[in-house]
């Protein structure tokens, strides 16, 4: 039996699907997680828990990322993905796609 384009389709959209995290800063706890077409709520949730006094970080995935998990890459060679970004990243210091403010990289 062959397997159509609407049926990959459904395939693909039950896999993990990429989702902004509010987690506390100090605890790594997850407070709030949602898909990142609603990322206007982690950021609502996120203000509103920083007024409460807790130190929050919103953490929104890369389109990288992103493509990884619509792709079904695994946990593992998403991290070896990562470090050949990292690494190409660090074979260009110094070139025209860096300037070095004070402290971060910026990518033009």
């Amino acid at each position: 039996m062959t397997k159509g384009a609407s049926d990959y389709y459904h395939w693909a959209m039950e896999k993990e699907k990429s989702k902004i995290l509010v987690r506390d800063v100090q605890t790594q706890q997850v407070l709030f997680e949602c898909a990142i077409t609603e990322s206007e709520k982690a950021y609502q949730f996120a203000a509103e828990m920083e007024e409460m006094g807790l130190d929050i970080e919103v953490v929104v995935p890369t389109l990288g990322e992103t493509l990884s998990n619509s792709l079904g890459l695994s946990r593992e060679d998403l991290e070896k993905y990562k470090e050949s970004l990292e690494e190409e990243m660090d074979s260009h210091e110094g070139s025209c796609c860096f300037t070095e403010p004070e402290d971060d990289k910026i990518i033009h």
